[in-house]
């Protein structure tokens, strides 16, 4: 609304307060000649002083509507080409910089999504017979005279299946096999193995033979395995899953060694002990791996003699994992997608223009109602998505689920300044220009630099 309006509106509402002989003064005045001077019209001094106020009043009210009038055909009066001109190019850099905002954000996410898979920085990732034999002689101290001899037993894994259930339980089956020397010094030597960190496990001997020297024994297992995963950076995270192996008779001088030579390859990006037809779902498998870990612990586990505060190396299996970013990137990127395009489309609707605003429909208070509504759709994907992860902090998509509050926010804020204030001078000359080129740069920038401090 123009600031003549608002004038002409109080003057309206002063002249209907007039008697009406003041009426007919401030008439007079309207009609007298500018060459008059500051003089007044002879029926003025017979007005009574209240009358004379009201007369007064409104000839500044007109004075002023003159000149909001002349003001205001000024502006009018600006050549409209050179304004459009500068809005052209306004649209044009904002569209620019948009663009080269999201071809690097776009290259950042390639960039993290295919570096290559790193171990658990407590794994010694084992490729080599020579590998496993100079950790274990480095790690392992010998005997002491009267103790038990060392004892290497090897030990290979063949996982058929994988499946989450539920975002911190894996079950995972397939088999385990051990080859006993027939002359091991250990006569006594209970045979199999242990999954410690599985919080349910079962298994029965499959096959058992005699080969050469040695004696082979293979168990099919079904396991539950309690992990502790990372999802900060969803949905471009990388997780492993591994399974933790232990002798039976551990409190022992028994060690398990990984049976390299029953894999074609140890490549772990050929995927050694995996079943080439896993589906595990919403994930992809990029390697599998054998390690050793030194762990110490706490406790003896009321075994005498077992020395429990020295580093054990133990076996780990591992399956390194990154999440289907397609997948992911569909179920929860929509939401806050078309609820920040159509927010863009409101505020290229939303301005001081009357007529576009009748015909798309658009009021500005209306638009608070949207906002709001939008708010709660955004709420409830956020929520769906924390109930998936059940993550304990927040995860990196999440950044934008918060940008899309402040942005619903900032819409709403710039709809009520438009309806309230319409003539602040930043709006004035330009309608809502300011809002429409920062918008997309914004949003756009803001994902650049959170996702430089969450990967850089």
């Amino acid at each position: 609304m123009r600031h003549s309006t608002l004038i002409r509106a109080e003057l309206e509402d002063a002249v209907a307060g007039l008697t009406p002989a003041a009426r007919a003064v401030f008439e007079d005045i309207k009609r007298m000649d500018e060459d008059a001077g500051s003089e007044l019209p002879e029926g003025f001094n017979a007005l009574t002083p209240p009358e004379r106020t009201g007369v007064i009043g409104a000839a500044k009210l007109q004075e002023e509507l003159a000149e909001a009038e002349a003001a205001e055909e000024a502006d009018d009066l600006k050549d409209p080409a050179d304004i459009s001109r500068l809005k052209r190019r306004l649209r044009i850099v904002s569209a620019l910089v948009s663009l080269a905002c999201l071809i690097v954000l776009v290259g950042m996410w390639v960039g993290v999504y295919t570096a290559p898979p790193t171990p658990h920085p407590a794994d010694v990732v084992m490729t080599t017979p020579d590998e496993v034999t100079r950790y274990l002689e480095a790690l392992v101290p010998a005997p002491k005279p009267g103790e038990e001899p060392l004892v290497f037993i090897p030990t290979g894994m063949y996982i058929e299946n994988v499946e989450f259930r539920g975002a911190y339980n894996v079950a995972v089956s397939g088999y385990i096999w051990q080859r006993y020397a027939n002359d091991l010094p250990l006569k006594d030597l209970d045979k199999g193995f242990v999954l410690p960190e599985a919080s349910y496990v079962r298994s029965e001997v499959v096959y058992r033979a005699q080969q050469g020297n040695e004696e082979l024994i293979g168990w099919s297992f079904q396991a539950t395995l309690r992990e502790q995963f990372d999802y900060d950076r969803y949905p471009l995270d990388r997780n492993q899953i591994w399974l933790q192996l232990w002798h039976k008779d551990f409190e022992r001088n028994v060690y398990l060694a990984p049976d390299l030579r029953a894999y074609t390859s140890l490549d772990p990006d050929t995927l050694p002990g995996l079943d080439s037809d896993i589906v595990l779902e919403n994930w992809d498998i990029e390697q599998s791996f054998f390690s050793y870990r030194a762990n110490r612990y706490n406790a003896n586990f009321g075994i005498q003699g077992y020395v429990a505060d020295i580093d054990q190396p133990e076996l780990y299996y591992n399956i390194s994992i990154k999440r289907d970013l397609v997948s992911a990137l569909i179920s929860r990127l929509i939401v806050p997608i078309v609820i920040l395009i159509q927010l863009f489309v409101i505020v290229m609707v939303i301005g001081r223009d009357n007529k576009r605003l009748e015909l798309f429909g658009v009021r500005p208070g209306a638009v608070i109602f949207t906002c709001a509504a939008f708010f709660f759709a955004v709420l409830v994907a956020q929520n769906s998505l924390r109930t998936e992860l059940e993550a304990q902090g927040f995860v990196y998509l999440e950044s934008l689920y918060l940008l899309t509050y402040v942005v619903i926010l900032a819409v709403a804020i710039n709809s009520v300044l438009l309806a309230a204030h319409p003539d602040l001078k930043l709006f004035r000359e330009y309608d809502n220009m300011w809002a429409e080129i920062s918008y997309w740069p914004s949003i756009l920038l803001a994902m650049i630099v959170i996702t430089f401090l969450t990967f850089g």
